[in-house]
């Protein structure tokens, strides 16, 4: 028993060394020096980003990953020197299994938790990553005030601020960021949010023609792949855009400052 609460807190300091979706997402822009570019060039080529920042963001993940499955490894050993010699006396090369086999149980745990934290933060890196090449190429927007979250539930993103959205929604345009349409899209749009402005950003490969009549039907404007806006039955769908339409479309959609 005292064997397994150690590893449970082995596992806890190690997956302290995976830092917060901002400073991993921070890292990426960086490394992409997509902070050094003009706001015209992030525009244009918005889609293509989404998916190069995406991308970035998974592989510095993965690597503060594997210093966290290091770090277990460390503290695993640096906590049990003196049984692990005990076992590799006693036991000598029949010892290294019994080892392994110990070792197999946090090993396990620090796996399920780690996918645990790759699916949950898929979501708000998404989200987050369409909110920064929004504002590095110019276009102002935020996540949602904390008192308004009770009715924008499913709203990830609003333009221009939150505050314009809570006084004068009229005046802001709501954004969902979604990295695959299932089902729960639909549930963006709350009855008293029915008329106003709602954009659906994914990077979903694929918008069947139901699906696509369905978005449009509940009032939403969807950004999609550009390759995918070439598919012939959406060519004609004024509300299925591309997304690298979205910025410009922004733009023109709220309020010019005073």
């Amino acid at each position: 028993m005292e064997m397994e609460r150690d590893n449970m807190s082995e596992v806890d300091e190690a997956l302290k060394i995976i830092p917060e979706v901002d400073v991993i997402l921070r890292e990426a822009i960086t490394s992409l020096n997509l902070d050094k570019i003009p706001a015209k060039e992030i525009s244009k080529n918005f889609g293509q980003l989404m998916e190069k920042v995406e991308l970035t963001a998974f592989k510095v993940y993965k690597r503060y990953e594997a210093k966290a499955f290091e770090k277990l490894v460390e503290l695993w050993i640096e906590n049990r020197k003196e049984w692990i010699s005990k076992v590799l006396r006693e036991e000598g090369e029949e010892g290294i299994k019994s080892i392994f086999m110990e070792f197999v149980k946090p090993l396990r745990e620090m796996e399920f938790r780690a996918g645990q934290m790759r699916k949950s933060r898929g979501g708000i890196t998404f989200q987050r990553i369409v909110k920064i090449l929004l504002n590095l190429a110019g276009v102002p927007c935020e996540e949602p005030h904390e008192e308004t979250r009770n009715i924008l539930k499913r709203i990830d993103l609003v333009c221009p601020d939150a505050e314009t959205a809570r006084k004068t929604p009229d005046k802001a345009v709501f954004i969902a960021a979604k990295r695959t349409l299932r089902e729960r899209w639909k549930q963006v749009v709350p009855e008293q949010m029915r008329g106003a402005r709602l954009y659906l950003v994914t990077l979903n490969g694929e918008l069947s023609e139901k699906k696509a009549k369905e978005i449009g039907e509940a009032g939403m404007i969807v950004y999609v792949r550009d390759e995918l806006k070439e598919k012939d039955y959406l060519k004609d769908k004024a509300w299925v855009r591309k997304l690298s339409n979205l910025p410009d479309d922004l733009k023109n959609a709220i309020p010019r400052p005073e």
